[in-house]
């Protein structure tokens, strides 16, 4: 899987790496040059906090099922989002980087090369929850 291409192996954070495979592999239809916009979101936002991979497949979601307009319906958004928070949230327990790491990488530093081959799990599953919410949506369309 390109995840492990991208993110452990290739030196982009969880974010970029989650948004750069959802773009390469025609999930979603963004420039590849959206990808910058995640580099501030790696390793729970540089704090810890919510997965940099969480972040980008709520951005992914929002590229394909978002508004730009304030008359324009934001549950189809919504909707997509909720689902996938609570897919990963049963999958690994939690959204936050800092409680993913406790709880899967056993060198609990960030940017150890633990992490970086621990936390490709949450990069790939995440790239695969993406894949398969926006499927349902297209299917319901």
């Amino acid at each position: 899987m390109a995840a492990e291409t991208y993110f452990y192996k290739g030196g982009l954070n969880c974010a970029e790496a989650t948004l750069r495979c959802l773009i390469e592999e025609g999930v979603i239809d963004a420039p590849q040059e959206a990808v910058r916009m995640m580099t501030g979101f790696g390793g729970g936002m540089q704090r810890g906090t919510t997965c940099g991979a969480v972040v980008g497949a709520v951005a992914a979601l929002g590229w394909v099922t978002g508004r730009t307009e304030p008359e324009q319906a934001r549950e189809p958004s919504a909707k997509a989002v909720r689902e996938f928070l609570r897919e990963f949230e049963s999958s690994f327990g939690t959204l936050n980087c800092r409680e993913l790491q406790a709880a899967y990488v056993k060198e609990h530093a960030l940017r150890s090369e633990g992490m970086y081959r621990s936390c490709t799990v949450f990069v790939e599953r995440t790239i695969e929850l993406v894949r398969d919410i926006l499927t349902q949506t297209n299917a319901t369309e």
